[in-house]
């Protein structure tokens, strides 16, 4: 029937949409509404016609993964840009001595910041409406700390083997975030299996209730554990410094005392990170966890600072906002990684039924 068969190219595609409700997975016609769900319906494909059905004209190169990539780094570099010469041009207005700040240790931690929001956006367009943002996200901020490094070459500005490595390996981590920010926000459209193509029999789950990140009992054991770990890092963030150095045997070096400064910091972070991690680490509320161990770790560095009587408000500031920040970063990033095993009980109350 001309009606009913449309030819997309040389092959022959049943161009009927079947209507199919996304919670008893029943198929209609000529209905917007399940009539015994009551929800609306979604149009979805058949197999054959799924597997047949040629890429048509409105689908352009964008909509496929690399595209995607692209996009997003040229998004990372341009929002980068446009930020870097907004805070120029703002410090220019403020005082004309101001052009040698971003050779400052300050400079640096603004261009690190500069660079993770471009990557953080970029990460979120690219994993918008996909099923793997994460890994998009990741991929946009390897390539974008790529070519950071690259155009740093070519201007003649020398990078040490920490820029070459930390670099990507920072921005994919803004990168991943960005692309599960876009994915949650904008959730890929459901899988809907119509009836007429199960073969044997389905699994159908219970809906799993979302736990709320703030929700359960503290694990004291581990949130001690991990203020310990932040603590320590943080306050021997030198010595773990000058150890690596040693080990590498020449292959790294320091050369001015901004850069040990700014080594001093990625490790003191990696510390926090690393002490919440394992804090938020098989648990359901990581984030909770987290917020705890930057809570405690923050309260002590504080208290630290202030015994050693060599301390600013701005630094007092940065230590608190930085532990927190970092704590609850690291405790979720723990708590998504290493998931918690279910209970006996509660895995036999998860057990699928079989239709």
């Amino acid at each position: 029937m001309p009606n009913q068969r449309g030819f997309v190219g040389l092959q022959q595609v049943d161009s009927t949409m079947a209507m199919v409700c996304p919670q008893c997975n029943q198929a209609f016609e000529q209905r917007l509404n399940c009539p015994q769900c009551g929800v609306r319906l979604l149009y979805q494909f058949t197999r054959r016609a799924d597997k047949l059905a040629l890429v048509g004209p409105d689908a352009t190169w964008q909509q496929t993964p690399w595209g995607r990539i692209c996009v997003g780094l040229l998004l990372a570099q341009g929002v980068y840009y446009v930020l870097r010469h907004l805070f120029t041009a703002g410090l220019l207005a403020a005082s004309s001595e101001a052009t040698g700040v971003w050779a400052t240790l300050s400079g640096l931690v603004l261009v690190q910041v500069l660079q993770a929001v471009g990557v953080l956006l970029a990460g979120m367009l690219s994993g918008a409406g996909q099923r793997r943002g994460i890994l998009l996200g990741t991929l946009v901020g390897i390539w974008n700390g790529v070519f950071f490094v690259v155009v740093q070459a070519c201007v003649g500005q020398t990078s040490t083997p920490i820029d070459l490595f930390g670099e990507p390996m920072l921005q994919a981590a803004f990168g991943a975030v960005g692309g599960f920010i876009g994915s949650q926000i904008w959730k890929p459209l459901p899988s809907v299996s119509l009836p007429f193509e199960m073969r044997g029999a389905k699994a159908i789950t219970p809906p799993v209730k979302r736990r709320s990140y703030f929700a359960g009992p503290i694990a004291w054991t581990r949130v001690l554990t991990g203020i310990a770990l932040t603590v320590g890092g943080v306050m021997w963030a030198n010595i773990i410094r000058d150890l690596v150095i040693e080990a590498s045997e020449g292959k790294l070096s320091i050369d001015s005392q901004l850069q040990a400064d700014l080594v001093t910091f990625e490790v003191s972070a990696l510390a926090m990170i690393a002490g919440s991690g394992f804090a938020g680490a098989n648990t359901f509320n990581g984030l909770k966890q987290g917020l705890c161990v930057g809570l405690g770790s923050g309260a002590v560095l504080f208290g630290l600072r202030l015994g050693t009587g060599n301390f600013s408000p701005e630094i007092l500031i940065l230590t608190l906002v930085t532990a927190i920040g970092f704590g609850v970063a690291g405790g979720w990033f723990g708590g998504e990684l290493f998931p918690p095993l279910l209970a006996a009980g509660e895995r036999k109350r998860r057990r699928p039924a079989y239709v």
